[in-house]
């Protein structure tokens, strides 16, 4: 029995040694998935940790920028308020009735306002110069009726001018100091019965004598098809049609004023075709001048000669104001121009010489860009006697002028040289023109002062004859 209990001990001890490596295998192998699977999460954890943190660091950088930005934003309302706060309330209430004024000014100045109030000066002339229609800055206040049929613009400009003429002591001269009104005009303007029918008068006081400067109506259809008739300026000199009140220096040369045709009375067929690129003019006048009870002795063309006009102009970068001898409006585009013009049965110095054929010609060159222009024209006349044995006299003459603002809109210099040649056949009788100029515009052409100094030599047949001239001018147009 002790044996049996012996045997059954020893077989079970070596049951459990059998099963128990078994066993244990079992669990390691078990522990080893389990601790292979928690790493696993833990990593992932850790993976996720990480991105979440570097997200978190991402928005604190955008946080701290946004913190200085509204940092600044609070430094700059405090400044302001610091600013707002040091300034008296008057100040704050005359900005304020500024900005009012200047809202009300902008709504009278549209379409709909003029519309209803019946003004109607601005956006009336659409021209692209005075020649075309009266120049709107000549008007300072206008009225129309609601279907724009009829409308009424007035205007008044004003030159006052001192001079100092240095004359040549050799000469027995003696010098002249003199303050005079050089220009004075009161103009009305505007369209009757429809809108493109127009008149324009004007008056002048520039000798203390009331006088009917211009006079006419014109009808504009179409841009390329024109016509005007009543008493105004020959189209055949471009400085003499350039406005007196728009011009670089404060009179035209001494070419432009011995070669032009003035004004007279006559009908001229003009227009603008291909877009402004070109122009003509094919006029014909009365030819007798302003007084030709001085040169035919009664006011009528007895003789029968009327005066003929012809006149081109190409425009190779589009529609040239030459109406304006500045360049007040900064072009910011090149702009350029060349004409060319033909005057049968012409005048000389406004009075039609009597039994002679007059005919002259002129050519003229400009150019205009961001505040700098160039002009220049040439002339020549021919004069042929009608009857036998009288010598043709020819003459002929030019100017060149510059001008650029050095101040934008503002200060502007300006110089000319022109020459006259009265009779090509006489070695003594040339006329020179040395001028240089400054002008200063404080409301445009309204409201400006020029002065320039002016040196003139005429040519003798032992010694030359000299004046210099000093000028002080101040305009103003309403």
């Amino acid at each position: 029995m002790k044996n049996f209990i012996v045997l059954n001990w020893l077989s079970v001890s070596l049951l459990v040694l059998v099963l128990i490596p078994g066993v244990f295998a079992q669990d390691v192998v078990q522990n080893k998935e389990a601790f292979e699977g928690e790493a696993g999460d833990l990593k992932r954890q850790l993976k996720q940790m990480e991105e979440a943190f570097l997200v978190q660091q991402k928005m604190m950088k955008q946080m701290e920028t946004l913190a200085l930005s509204q940092q600044e934003q609070i430094k700059e309302i405090k400044n302001h308020i610091e600013n707002v706060s040091e300034k008296p309330v008057t100040v704050a209430k005359e900005e304020i009735k500024e900005e009012v004024k200047q809202e009300v000014g902008n709504y009278l100045a549209s379409d709909e306002a003029r519309k209803k109030l019946g003004l109607g000066l601005p956006g009336k002339y659409e021209s692209v110069n005075g020649y075309y229609t009266p120049d709107k800055e000549k008007a300072s206040i206008g009225f129309q009726t609601a279907d724009g049929n009829y409308s009424l613009n007035v205007g008044f400009r004003f030159q006052s001018r001192l001079t100092y003429k240095d004359k040549d002591e050799d000469f027995k001269e003696s010098d002249i100091l003199d303050i005079d009104v050089r220009r004075a005009r009161l103009c009305f303007g505007g369209n009757i019965y429809r809108k493109d029918v127009n008149y324009y008068v004007e008056l002048d006081a520039d000798s203390f004598e009331a006088n009917m400067r211009d006079y006419y109506v014109y009808w504009t259809p179409l841009a390329e098809l024109n016509t005007k008739i009543g008493y105004f300026k020959v189209p055949a000199n471009r400085q003499w049609v350039s406005s007196g009140f728009k011009l670089l220096l404060q009179d035209r040369s001494i070419a432009s004023d011995a070669f032009k045709q003035d004004r007279d009375y006559g009908l001229d067929i003009y227009g603008l075709p291909f877009d402004g690129h070109t122009e003509y003019h094919a006029a014909v006048f009365r030819g007798v001048g302003q007084n030709p009870a001085k040169t035919i002795g009664k006011d009528e063309n007895i003789d029968n000669e009327l005066m003929y006009v012809l006149s081109a102009r190409y425009n190779p970068f589009g529609i040239y104001d030459y109406y304006d001898e500045t360049d007040l409006k900064y072009s910011e585009t090149f702009k350029a121009t060349i004409g060319a013009s033909l005057v049968y049965n012409g005048k000389e110095k406004d009075t039609k010489p009597v039994d002679t054929n007059t005919t002259m010609g002129d050519i003229d060159f400009g150019i205009r860009y961001k505040g700098f222009t160039w002009d220049s024209e040439y002339y020549v006349r021919s004069k042929d006697p009608e009857s036998d044995g009288g010598d043709t006299i020819h003459s002929d003459g030019f100017y060149s002028q510059a001008g650029y603002f050095i101040l934008p809109k503002k200060l502007e210099l300006a110089a000319r040289y022109s020459m006259l040649d009265p009779d090509n056949d006489l070695p003594d009788d040339l006329q020179r023109e040395y001028t240089a100029g400054i002008n200063y515009y404080f409301r445009s052409h309204r409201s400006k002062i020029q002065t320039d100094f002016g040196h003139y030599v005429t040519d003798g047949k032992v010694e030359d004859k000299t004046e210099n001239r000093f000028r002080l001018q101040y305009q103003i147009i309403f």
